[in-house]
């Protein structure tokens, strides 16, 4: 691909602006791009790089972000040991207590994370001093940032050829050594440093010589790794190394192994685009390029267990609570004041009405009193009162004499004579105002009824009803039956 193309498509997206990048190399600290200021690469003097990145800090006035760092392979170590039978997320815990018989450094005074390797029951294992840590938080702290993550230069170069699923590199920074690491997945496998052989190996002061002594590493390295990581196909070594020729330093290489050996600028670079230029090349500015494309599952060599706790507890916290429990109470008071003042006003409102309203009630007492009627006038009130009640039980007395009593009760013996049955005989008629009671014989039981039923048909029969039927037999042996009415079943 373009060098441009893969530029704009690593640039850090809006959520990252707040993040800066710093890539720690032997010769010079290089800083990632960031929307608020850019910051040039920074060459290690007669200053240690936390001193260099300090300064630059100050400089470029930077403030209030977070700062992740990458760091150089001279800084940290690399540990193959069996897969422990615990967690992954507990790893940075317990790693510096399996790692004890291999580092010098006591248990408290190490950081470590680790990967595991494939195809292999062992893990791969990176180590730091803890006061790297704590100097570089410290040393943030003062610019108002804070430390993000400690992440090692292996990670990143596994990303860079990202084509290739497994291949070899050919590492080189300026005043540092050269390093030989397979990736496999975007993981450094292996590593090496080859100390034997001085830079440069191109241009003007290059020999067949160093070249062959190089070649020789190389292979060796190669066929370790194809002896070791069975299955992982290493057939391209890639080449970028400063202060080289890389054209030059691929094609003398590959004229030497059996391996495929090409720039890193090929990987780059597509076909029919001229060749990136070398200074473009320069280890530090590939990483901070690179370092976007990192994965989320990266050694991390600032677990979160180190990380500072966020305090809460503080005098500042605990003084904006006092004042915002004090504001609240002042405004609590004020409101109940406020409230106790219209409920006084209320208060008084109501006792004079009360008072008012007492006036009153004795006043109307007194007048209640002016008006109580003599015993005298209560008992002629009573005598009167049951005189008239006399009088209208007379009247009601009066008024219950209907038409029928005026005229007798021949239509209703008129009518009896009408609906005499054969099957009938009445032997007694008690009859007033209230009832007609009738007694008599019956040939049968069903007579009674249907000649009952017949009363409709007179009109001084119509809405006699009657409350009780008793039918039986005399010594004869003759049905007999009794129509009472209301009045007199109930007494």
């Amino acid at each position: 691909m373009k060098i441009k193309s893969l530029i704009d498509k690593l640039k850090p997206t809006k959520n990252e602006h707040s993040n800066l990048l710093v890539i720690v190399q032997p010769d010079a600290i290089y800083f990632s791009q960031h929307p608020a200021f850019s910051i040039p690469k920074a060459v290690l003097e007669n200053s240690s790089w936390q001193q260099t990145l300090a300064a630059n800090l100050k400089k470029y006035s930077v403030e209030g972000i977070t700062v992740s760092v990458i760091l150089d392979s001279s800084l940290y170590q690399t540990y193959q040991l069996e897969t422990p039978n615990i967690p992954q997320n507990e790893w940075s815990v317990a790693l510096p207590f399996l790692l004890k018989d291999l580092v010098t450094e006591k248990v408290t005074d190490i950081v470590a994370d680790a990967f595991r390797l494939p195809s292999s029951n062992k893990i791969q294992a990176y180590v730091i001093n803890r006061t790297l840590i704590s100097d570089l938080t410290l040393l943030l702290s003062k610019h108002n940032c804070q430390l993000g993550e400690l992440l090692t230069e292996d990670d990143v170069w596994g990303s860079t050829a990202s084509e290739l699923k497994s291949y070899l590199l050919l590492q080189r920074s300026a005043r540092g050594s050269y390093k030989i690491g397979a990736f496999h997945e975007g993981r450094c496998v292996f590593q090496r440093t080859i100390r034997n052989v001085a830079a440069p190996l191109t241009g003007t002061a290059s020999s067949a010589l160093q070249l062959d002594g190089m070649a020789l590493e190389l292979q060796r390295s190669i066929d370790y790794l194809s002896s070791q990581l069975k299955g992982i196909p290493l057939h391209t070594l890639f080449t970028c190394c400063d202060e080289e020729q890389q054209q030059e330093l691929a094609q003398a290489l590959d004229e030497r192994l059996n391996v495929k050996v090409k720039p890193l600028a090929e990987e780059l670079s597509s076909d029919g685009e001229p060749q990136v230029p070398d200074e473009l090349l320069i280890s530090g500015e590939i990483l901070a390029i690179a370092a976007n494309t990192l994965s989320a599952d990266r050694v991390n060599l600032y677990p979160a267990h180190l990380k500072p706790k966020k305090q809460y507890f503080t005098f500042k916290n605990v003084a904006i609570s006092w004042l915002t429990v004090a504001s609240i109470l002042l405004a609590l008071s004020g409101f109940y004041h406020y409230r106790s003042g219209n409920l006084q006003v209320e208060l008084t409102a109501e006792r004079q009405q009360s008072k008012s309203l007492s006036q009153q009630t004795a006043k109307l007492k007194k007048e209640l009193e002016s008006h109580t009627p003599s015993p005298d006038k209560v008992a002629a009130v009573a005598r009167l009162k049951l005189e008239i009640q006399t009088h209208r039980d007379s009247l009601k007395a009066i008024g219950d004499y209907d038409q029928s009593q005026r005229q007798g009760y021949s239509g209703v013996m008129v009518s009896l004579a009408t609906l005499g049955r054969k099957d009938i005989s009445l032997e007694k008629i008690q009859i007033d105002s209230h009832k007609l009671n009738l007694h008599g014989l019956a040939r049968n039981a069903e007579a009674v009824p249907n000649w009952v039923h017949q009363f409709r048909q007179e009109l001084n029969l119509v809405g006699r009803t009657f409350e009780k039927l008793k039918i039986g037999r005399n010594d004869q042996n003759i049905i007999t039956f009794e129509l009472m009415t209301q009045g007199d079943v109930e007494r």
